[in-house]
């Protein structure tokens, strides 16, 4: 086939997909052959967000693209093509209206989609969801596992997927695919190096075991460390903590390995069994308290998915799951003199002056060193089964999902082992409009039962209109989170439970409008959309009081937001796509927009590759507008501190005591490859990250000043101005990366 037979080839298909689809396609440059091998069924639903042909698509992406969803399908060609390290680094650049919390480069992380907090986007690898249960010691970060050379495609649903997903997908799921077993024999291995001494390598081999294929197994695994670059201003630090080593590298390894197996049974049934470990070791410290604060984190999972197509008709799915992550950490904090005639060094016998570092550090209750660093960490067992009945009238989608969970942690922390299980029970009714075959719509309700006799129902509604080549989409749905373990009832220095909290309950509405096309050698797409959401009981934390807790907030939180997509594509040597998403994001009645939430923000993909497919450019900016983080004390009158200056307060308007703009900045990573080899098997890429050595913060904290020598000695009194601070989680410096990769 001629490169101009080849090229036309794909722009008709590419119209297919996107005709039938959604319609927001992110493309990128694939070869004729793989785009000629894109399996029939999925040109026939159609792709919504895609980025490579040549990868399939799960079933519950199909169907939530054709009942009116927003899906972005990402393929591990991008993923390698970015060179991320992190699915952190993966989401904020790739992922469409995904904003990153917390502090990557520290090693603590979450993913929230379209406004939402930590609890509202559901994060699942391979069935198993990634989302913290809560043990007695403080927050396990799941996301932080998960390896991005191992994703073979991320699923993006934006909107309320509560329904099949199970609680805590009330804004979206992102829905994680893995390299797998598949019956033949493959290799890949790979290795990096760069700075802040960054090592990696990363390895996968699969292998068939009898001569058909039918039985086959992976082995994989990686391991990166890294000193990681500076994450606070040494500047930020309370001066006792800092003359207590405060002041710190933030190094982060992380290591992880894994086994898979596939028994192809016949031709309509596979079962796929898989066990992973993952252990993470990180710095922890924060500059008004912490002296020294190493964590580390534990992370079995097991899984199991079975299916069988019983008929044409009638297609079933078991799956089961199992995990158990742990955490201990040690957490030191400055002994200071609060001796007014002085104190003594215990170590030197010198004189210390009131208000002065001792020349010790004390760890807290429970996170001491050796057998004093207790552990935290919870178990849960999950199983799912769904059925897909197909009639000449109607679609069924109906099934039960039971999750079952409980605290793990030791027994010297106030929690107890209690089990909690949710039993879910759904379904989707999809009815088939002889008048007009090709609208789509879906209408569904799941009945969850919580042990301990409450239940709770939650339901979801989609639809999708073609008029040519433009389409109109629109869904819906509802949600809940229940209390976490620590949220009700930790116990230390810093954080303290609170019982009576309530279930946070979300609903959410989007609608969209696209249009898709092609042209001789090339294609395009756009979406315009809009989304709705309400929080109710939001479960929120006070920031910089000593100790904080958790609370329901009495005002609903409400998010509107509108999101555009622009998609283009030339041939096999130029794509582009844009996404931007607005979001105003605030508890009803207040002016202000919610912490960690930014106002809106841009994220962008420009690749060009060579005609031999051998030389490669990438171009990754992201824009983040205005983001904002609150601390102190909440105040009706007076003043409050508005990025560092002094501001009245409206009279009646609850103000917090700190606010801080972290937001308005520009971040551009990018990447050179090119590739070797007679198959471009091997793969050099050249990675640059933050390439405007743009100064920004990747998270914004408050702290107070309770060992400071001016608190002790009586100069700042608590709760003053004086006595909270604010300060950044520095984003990463220009840094630069070299890796191989090869498969053979």
């Amino acid at each position: 086939m001629s490169k101009t037979n080849r090229c036309r080839f794909a722009s008709n298909l590419f119209l297919l997909l996107v005709g039938a689809s959604q319609g927001t396609v992110a493309w990128t440059s694939v070869a004729a052959a793989e785009v000629a091998g894109l399996a029939a069924d999925d040109a026939a639903s159609g792709l919504l967000t895609v980025t490579a042909a040549r990868e399939s698509k799960t079933k519950t992406a199909s169907e939530a693209i054709e009942f009116g969803n927003n899906v972005q399908i990402l393929t591990s060609d991008v993923i390698e093509a970015s060179g991320a390290s992190n699915f952190a680094e993966v989401a904020q650049f790739l992922l469409k209206g995904v904003n990153v919390g917390y502090s990557p480069d520290e090693g603590e992380y979450t993913i929230r989609l379209d406004g939402g907090g930590d609890r509202d986007t559901l994060v699942v690898l391979d069935g198993v969801p990634l989302y913290d249960r809560g043990p007695a010691l403080e927050t396990i970060w799941p996301t932080t596992t998960i390896d991005p050379h191992m994703i073979e495609r991320v699923e993006v649903f934006r909107g309320g997927n509560s329904l099949f997903f199970g609680s805590n997908g009330g804004i979206g799921v992102v829905n994680i695919i893995t390299k797998r077993p598949d019956g033949t024999d493959k290799v890949e291995f790979g290795a990096s190096y760069g700075s802040f001494n960054s090592r990696e390598i990363w390895g996968n081999a699969r292998f068939k075991i009898d001569d058909e294929g039918r039985h086959s197994v992976m082995v994989y695994g990686g391991s990166q460390q890294t000193d990681g670059p500076r994450i606070f201003n040494p500047a930020d630090f309370v001066d006792n903590v800092a003359a207590g080593g405060g002041v710190q590298k933030f190094p982060l390894n992380r290591t992880n390995v894994g086994v898979k197996y596939l028994w192809k049974i016949d031709d309509k049934s596979d079962l796929r069994i898989s066990a992973q470990y993952t252990e993470i070791i990180f710095q922890d410290a924060f500059p008004d308290v912490n002296t020294f604060s190493p964590n580390r984190v534990r992370y079995p999972i097991a899984d199991m998915s079975i299916d069988r197509r019983w008929s044409d008709k009638l297609y079933s799915e078991f799956s089961a799951y199992w995990t158990n992550p742990l955490l201990n950490n040690t957490e030191t904090a400055p002994d200071v003199c609060r001796v007014r005639t002085g104190c003594i060094n215990p170590a030197t016998g010198a004189a210390i002056a009131w208000g002065k570092y001792t020349g010790r550090n004390l760890a807290f209750v429970n996170q001491g060193f050796g057998q004093d660093s207790k552990v935290g960490g919870f178990q849960e067992l999950g199983y799912n089964l769904r059925n897909t009945l197909s009639l000449p009238i109607v679609e069924l989608v109906g099934g039960a999902q039971i999750v079952q969970y409980k605290d793990d942690s030791d027994p010297v922390f106030p929690i107890d082992d209690k089990q909690t299980t949710v039993t879910g029970l759904y379904l989707d009714v999809r009815p088939v409009l002889p008048f007009s075959p090709d609208t789509k719509i879906s209408g569904a309700i799941r009945r969850d039962f919580i042990s301990g006799g409450s239940a709770r129902t939650i339901w979801k509604f989609g639809f999708r209109q073609p008029i040519g080549p433009v389409y109109v989409r629109a869904n819906g749905g509802t949600s809940y989170s229940l209390p976490q373990s620590n949220e009700r009832f930790v116990q230390t220095v810093l954080t303290v439970g609170n019982p009576n909290l309530l279930t946070e309950t979300t609903k959410t509405y989007n609608a969209a409008v696209g249009i898709a096309g092609s042209f001789d050698g090339g294609g395009y797409s756009a979406e315009v959309g809009y989304f709705y959401t309400d929080i109710s009981n939001r479960i929120r934390t006070t920031s910089g009081l000593t100790p904080n807790t958790y609370f329901n907030d009495p005002g609903v939180t409400e998010i509107r937001g509108i999101t555009a997509d622009l998609n283009f594509n030339l041939g096999e040597m130029f794509t582009f796509n844009l996404g931007f998403t607005k979001q105003d994001a605030k508890a009803k009645g207040t002016p202000f927009q919610i912490n960690e939430t930014p106002e809106y923000f841009f994220q962008g993909n420009l690749a060009y590759h060579s005609p031999d497919q051998r030389f490669h450019i990438n171009l990754l900016p992201r824009y983040q507008g205005p983001e904002w983080s609150t601390g102190g004390i909440n105040r009706t009158t007076g003043t409050y501190i508005l990025n560092g200056v002094v501001t009245p307060v409206t009279p009646g308007v609850v103000t917090p005591q700190f606010r801080e703009n972290f937001g308005n900045y520009l971040v551009v990573n990018g990447s050179v490859g090119y590739w070797l080899g007679d198959k471009r098997q091997h793969k050099l890429q050249l990675r640059i990250v933050n390439m405007l050595d743009t100064k920004y913060a990747e998270r914004y904290g408050f702290g107070n000043q309770r060992y400071s020598e001016a608190f002790i000695t009586g100069q700042i009194a608590v709760n003053s101005n004086a006595y909270f601070y604010g300060y950044p989680f520095e984003g990463k410096p220009r840094s630069v990366y070299l890796s191989y990769q090869t498969s053979f």
